[in-house]
């Protein structure tokens, strides 16, 4: 079991390089593509590239896969919008130019644009974009609901996290080059009569050495990560693989009970409750209180309810989240745990200046979402109540109050789609039947 799992984490991370060759390639190919075939049909070319990634992309999804998607949506995006630039060109050049602009040659019909010149510039906005957008970006949202955020999914989730935002960087870097060099060569030394062989090379080839050159050089950085991998987490240097992790938020009434911030700069405020057990694929509520016992005593007897659970087939320490809800502070007396109670508004606080662990940070995040959804929306995403935009009121005291089922990833998505936002209806058509998202 662990051997597979290693080896599927390895594949994983080569996945990345495998992701970046398939995504960016579909956009070198489509400029190569330019060289025999007609400007006309090149759009066709595109979207039928764009499609082929969003199948991959399906495909993934249906297979439960661990692999970053990053790449694969901003380059389905780049053909898309590229591919109705084109359209919108070629219908321009066949139904609307002035006919002068024909007789003197400042159109050329046979070479409507140059398709480099319309690509670099759009993949340069849409990394721009990505980039500021970060986790914001759907496919990163869509990741985290299904997954957790990257310090609930370990080493893997880290890497992912990482080395999205690289290749979004490297894209972004290449794409900037060739849109200022490609449109230099243009103002300066193009002829709208036809392709000679120094456009070629500078509008077809030197795109296609940037992404030879990117293949080799992620090559290397992923070898180099596989074998780190390989050797300091698969391998004995890791005391938590194979193990489940069980984490306990204290609360009582709308206040949560904390190991405050250390004097070290780099530790945070967390729960002074969790305890690493060995590794099972389901932990009960029995198996639970069994474990918070062994932490502080059999006299310890507060309310436990589970909340949500991180696992996949990748991560190697699946992480299980309970809640222990107390009548009233005076019960921790003779616990054994060291910390302090934080109110509600001072938690929130702490939060805003980062001073939690990101762990914490995450569950309170995850706590927060579910509920505010769950008293707005039903579970399609419409309004409970005829009011739009309406914000009803959080209290941490409701968390165990409510029945709702806070492992369930469908509520994070109706926070974030729902009649409130725009083209709510059309969205959910275009996740469930276009990107083949169920949720």
């Amino acid at each position: 079991m662990e051997e597979r799992r290693y080896r599927a984490n390895s594949y994983a991370i080569h996945g990345l390089w495998l992701n970046w060759a398939l995504s960016v390639g579909a956009l070198t190919a489509t400029l190569f593509c330019a060289l025999f075939m007609s400007k006309l049909w090149l759009p066709a070319v595109a979207l039928g590239l764009q499609f082929l990634l969003l199948g991959r992309m399906k495909a993934m999804r249906e297979n439960e896969s661990s692999s970053c998607l990053l790449i694969p949506y901003v380059a389905s995006r780049i053909l898309f919008i590229s591919a109705v630039i084109m359209v919108a060109i070629n219908f321009y050049c066949l139904h609307i130019v002035d006919p002068s602009l024909l007789e003197s040659g400042v159109v050329n019909p046979r070479i409507p644009y140059v398709t480099v010149l319309i690509m670099a510039p759009v993949t340069l906005a849409v990394t721009l974009v990505a980039y500021f957008r970060n986790n914001s970006l759907s496919v990163c949202f869509e990741c985290h609901a299904r997954f957790g955020r990257s310090n609930e999914r370990g080493f893997l989730g880290t890497v992912f996290t990482r080395e999205g935002r690289f290749q979004l960087r490297m894209l972004m870097i290449a794409s900037l080059i060739v849109t200022v060099y490609s449109w230099g060569y243009y103002f300066w030394h193009y002829s709208n009569v036809n392709y000679n062989s120094a456009d070629v090379f500078f509008y077809i080839w030197i795109p296609v050495i940037l992404y030879l050159l990117s293949l080799v050089n992620l090559a290397i950085r992923y070898v180099s990560i596989d074998a780190f991998y390989r050797k300091n987490i698969a391998g004995e240097a890791n005391d938590h693989v194979s193990s489940t992790l069980i984490r306990y938020i204290i609360l009582c009434d709308d206040s949560m009970f904390l190991r405050a911030t250390g004097e070290e700069l780099d530790e945070k405020a967390d729960t002074p409750l969790q305890s690493y057990i060995p590794y099972r694929e389901r932990v009960t509520e029995y198996d639970a209180a069994t474990t918070l016992g062994r932490l502080v005593g059999n006299s310890f007897h507060p309310g436990l309810r589970f909340l949500y659970e991180n696992a996949n087939f990748h991560i190697d320490c699946n992480i299980f989240h309970y809640i222990c809800v107390l009548d009233s502070p005076s019960e921790l007396h003779g616990s054994g745990l060291e910390g302090e109670w934080f109110t509600q508004s001072e938690l929130f606080r702490m939060m805003e200046n980062r001073e939690v662990a990101p762990m914490l940070m995450s569950e309170i995040e995850r706590i927060y979402t579910v509920m505010m959804a769950f008293k707005t929306y039903d579970i399609t995403g419409r309004r409970l109540y005829e009011i739009k935009h309406y914000k009803p009121s959080f209290h941490l005291r409701d968390v165990a109050e409510l029945i709702v089922d806070y492992n369930n990833p469908q509520w994070l998505f109706v926070d974030k789609d729902n009649e409130d936002r725009p083209f709510f209806y059309f969205k959910r058509f275009w996740r469930r039947y276009v990107r083949g998202i169920s949720n």
